[in-house]
């Protein structure tokens, strides 16, 4: 049987990005690079995760879907999407504002890029005072207006401005118009791309010291231009014993819960899919039939679909997010 995976996380240096996952996290990174992404769970071209524990260590998850797709995937998972790998986690840390910017959906990014689409949320592990996300369009803006101020170089005042705190979930859907801005740390669950149409970057220069490469025409193509005012998804946490259980988003490609843990939680999960475990406050030990994993804050982990009964034994107080194929 398989075990609980950890993975080494693939490194992203961003004109955008910042040192917070060492200060935060104390990870060690690239010296001297500002780091704007960190890939936790992925097997795409652009970044590949390999297995750091367990006798699998050096084994990328891609060979491993390869040799026992029905152990690591499930086959609800095979159902839908085959021997594709089809989430990808990060952590993304904007110390300057992303491009304002669009995904498309499968079928278009099926067919201009020959990948999935993307669909994302985001959890805010960290948000500085006044912190704030771009996510859809003013109440009443039309696709008109919008080309107009992008002719005249400030769509910005255009789009929705939305407060965000600590621990805050926002669904970014393919085809809402949307960007970080400056002072926010959050984990990324989104389908397994790396399609991004950009339409706006303010003006600045990429780490190279040319301008970032624009996509007006397909992001104007695939936006949604009734995607009006967004806001932050509604938790309902349901209390397991001394513990907190949240659905913080449920979509059609993924579902996130939540759980808040005082105390022991033991789990018993579905046996045709593969779960995600993210640490997003405190520590704990995750343990089952064969052995233990310490988990701090910043740690993730893959189950594979044929590990269902486990338990977290938090240290103190502690978070966890598990994802999963809705």
């Amino acid at each position: 049987m398989l075990y609980p995976l950890r993975f080494a996380p693939v490194y992203f240096e961003k004109v955008w990005g910042d040192r917070r996952l060492e200060s935060v996290m104390s990870r060690t990174l690239p010296p001297g690079q500002p780091i704007g992404e960190s890939w936790e769970v992925s097997d795409h071209p652009h970044g590949k995760s390999v297995i750091v524990n367990g006798p699998l260590h050096g084994t990328s998850l891609h060979e491993l879907i390869q040799h026992d797709p029905e152990a690591l995937l499930g086959s609800h998972v095979r159902s839908l999407r085959g021997d594709v790998f089809p989430l990808l986690v990060k952590y993304i840390d904007a110390d300057d504002q992303l491009s304002v910017q669009v995904h498309p959906d499968d079928a278009y990014a099926q067919e201009h890029e020959g990948e999935l689409g993307k669909t994302e949320m985001w959890y805010v592990l960290h948000a500085d005072p006044g912190a704030a996300i771009i996510a859809g369009l003013r109440k009443g803006v039309t696709k008109e207006a919008f080309e107009e101020a992008l002719r005249e170089g400030d769509p910005a005042s255009l789009l929705y401005h939305l407060p965000m705190k600590t621990g805050e979930t926002v669904l970014i859907p393919a085809g809402r118009i949307h960007a970080l801005l400056p002072g926010l740390l959050v984990l990324e669950i989104q389908e397994n791309s790396d399609t991004t149409y950009r339409l706006y970057d303010w003006g600045r220069v990429g780490l190279d010291g040319k301008p970032r490469e624009l996509h007006i025409e397909k992001a104007l193509a695939v936006a949604n231009w009734s995607d009006f005012q967004v806001q932050p998804e509604t938790e309902h946490p349901e209390l397991l014993g001394e513990n907190r259980k949240s659905v913080l988003t449920v979509c059609e490609y993924f579902t996130v819960e939540k759980y808040a843990i005082a105390s022991e939680q033991i789990f018993r999960l579905r046996d045709d899919r593969f779960y995600i475990l993210n640490c997003v406050a405190g520590a704990g030990a995750l343990t089952w039939n064969e052995g233990v994993e310490m988990l701090r804050y910043g740690d993730s982990v893959l189950l594979p679909a044929d590990l269902t009964d486990f338990a977290i034994q938090p240290d103190g107080e502690a978070s966890f997010l598990l994802s999963y194929v809705t």
